[in-house]
């Protein structure tokens, strides 16, 4: 018994460091998930018994003592929204496609070569940290299940179910998303449906992907009817109904149920009282006029970088920082990134300042040319912004996604690391953190690509035009009228949905699964990867992958077959 307890005492201070202080004073000893998530019990009486095995402590905060009102009820939710973590789903995306390349401040990164294996680090983060999420989940939903509310308190109570169950359903979904192979296939093997609070020696097995949809269904379901919809300014940092209907669009879109994912996505766009964010800027001559032009560097692969005259580092922060990124006539769609606007986002993750620093996944200590950048941007996406969008628009994301510090040379075939590093600046911080952004997990313009994919299913090949014209117009920072696309036949119009979610969800964690669910109808090989971006070329570590890989699905992590018995994917 002594042996044991040491044992799981391992596992519990190996876990400490994904937990707030708040949550151990709310949860103390009563959390627990499924095998490696955190004992906290067992880590408090060990550590406060003078018998070991003495586990009921006088005055402890169980469930009962906790789940005592409503008020406590939302203090638990107000964690369980801290417990959602796309940080991992969207890097993930960015080194297993053509997004990034390894950058001046970091050397070789297996995943980027597409070495991929069962211990693969970050396909085990996104397990465990869906699962945590899932856990607070079921640990509010049984704790709630202890208190009955009043008639007056019957609405809220029901309501943070709601939350709670479309949470739950998000973290389940986003598992699928990565470990199913085959998303539109209801007898594909998919994850472990975790609907409960489990002991240290229950198992879950694997259930199929059309059992996971629709236990996903009926948590959405029970949301959709019992959820008080937040107002104010941070509305759309918590669910909302524009949370469950874009969420359902997406859902049905990768299940390939294109009606109900038309009817949701209409539904968005009608009421969602958002519209596509505007990229129009105001500055005469931008964007000649806020920078000079100074060389560096000399011979093959020279290079230019664009440095703020009035600066002591490169204009990265004068982005948002200066008045006129930051005014009411700035352009909406760069004050969205810098979190100074809610724009077109429909749901965002929050991230002040000092919490999950997520830009340091990208740039070590900022989005500029000497902040440390371990991935830069690949070089073929960064070619794309660069492309007119016709019509005389040019596109806004070239110097929204880029810094203005990035060194970009004239010869990026024979250019070395160093001699180009086009910084990535998506996620360029907010007012006060060079590091800090809000995660966009729902925006109006994805539902534009929704809708047009499915209308293109439908056969509608203008009507799927003239919503990827409006995107792109919506990016334009010079005016202009964009041309509306002409598409000949389906592979055409798939193919240009295609390019333009890659231009504009880059860095969002869309990239993978959409090769997967795209290549072949798209007619393109796999990912575009640029030579020069590949850490290196051989039959082991590729410059792409082909459509159909077995990497477009990660591998169920090692230590959960150990322990739980899984089937693995195929190809590991």
């Amino acid at each position: 018994m002594i042996l044991r307890l040491l044992k799981l005492l391992q596992l519990v201070i190996s876990q400490l460091q994904n937990y707030t202080l708040l949550e151990l004073m709310l949860i103390f000893k009563n959390i627990k998930m499924k095998k490696r998530i955190v004992l906290f019990s067992l880590f408090v009486t060990l550590l406060s018994c003078n018998d070991a095995l003495e586990i009921v402590q006088k005055g402890e905060l169980n469930d009962a003592a906790l789940f005592t009102s409503v008020a406590n009820m939302q203090l638990f939710l107000n964690e369980t929204y801290d417990r959602i973590n796309t940080e991992n789903d969207i890097q993930v995306s960015s080194l297993l496609t053509d997004e990034v390349a390894i950058g001046s401040g970091l050397t070789v990164n297996d995943t980027q070569r597409f070495f991929m294996v069962s211990t693969n680090g970050f396909a085990g983060n996104i397990w465990n940290t869906h699962y945590n999420l899932i856990n607070y989940c079921n640990r509010l939903i049984r704790g709630a299940a202890l208190y009955t509310p009043t008639a007056a308190e019957l609405p809220a109570y029901n309501s943070i179910l709601a939350q709670t169950k479309a949470l739950r359903a998000f973290a389940h979904f986003q598992l699928l998303t990565y470990f199913s192979t085959d998303l539109s296939n209801d007898m594909a093997p998919g994850v472990m449906i975790v609907d409960f609070v489990p002991s240290i020696n229950e198992d879950a097995p694997r259930s199929t992907t059309g059992e996971v949809f629709e236990f996903i269904e009926s948590d959405l379901d029970y949301a959709e009817a019992n959820l008080i919809s937040p107002t104010g300014a941070n509305a759309y940092k918590f669910v909302n109904n524009n949370f469950i209907k874009s969420f359902r669009a997406r859902m049905y879109l990768y299940r390939k149920n294109y009606a109900q994912a038309l009817v949701y996505a209409n539904d968005v766009i009608a009421t969602s009282g958002r519209s596509l964010s505007t990229s129009t800027v105001s500055v005469a001559n931008f964007p000649a006029t806020s920078s000079a032009i100074v060389p560096q560097g000399t011979g093959t692969g020279s290079t230019t970088i664009n440095i703020d005259p009035g600066a002591t580092f490169p204009i990265q922060r004068a982005l948002y920082q200066v008045d006129q990124w930051v005014s009411a006539t700035s352009p909406v769609y760069r004050k969205m990134w810098v979190d100074a606007d809610q724009g077109e986002i429909l749901f965002a993750l929050d991230r002040p300042i000092n919490k999950i620093n997520f830009s340091s996944r990208y740039n070590t200590n900022g989005s500029y040319l000497t902040g440390g950048p371990l991935y830069d941007m690949g070089r073929t996406l960064f070619n794309l912004y660069t492309n007119p969008l016709g019509g005389g628009a040019e596109d806004f994301r070239r110097w929204c996604f880029v810094d203005r510090s990035a060194s970009i040379s004239t010869t990026p075939g024979t250019a070395t690391r160093t001699g180009e590093v086009i910084v990535i600046d998506k996620y360029p911080g907010k007012s006060g953190g060079h590091t800090a952004n809000d995660l966009k997990v729902f925006r109006l313009s994805e539902i534009y690509f929704i809708k047009a994919e499915c209308l293109v299913r439908s056969g509608d090949l203008v009507g799927a035009a003239n919503l990827i014209r409006q995107v792109r117009q919506a990016r334009s920072y010079t005016g202009g009228v964009v041309p509306l696309p002409v598409y000949s036949n389906v592979t055409s119009a798939i193919a240009d949905i295609l390019l333009e979610r890659r231009k504009e969800l880059s860095f969002e964690g869309h990239r993978y699964i959409d090769l997967k669910r795209l290549g072949v109808d798209a007619s393109v090989s796999g990912t575009d990867r640029y030579a020069q971006d590949a850490v290196n070329s051989s039959a082991t570590s590729p410059v792409n992958i082909s459509n159909g890989d077995y990497r477009f699905t990660l591998p169920i992590p090692q230590s959960e077959i150990n322990v739980n018995a899984l089937s693995q994917n195929p190809g590991y």
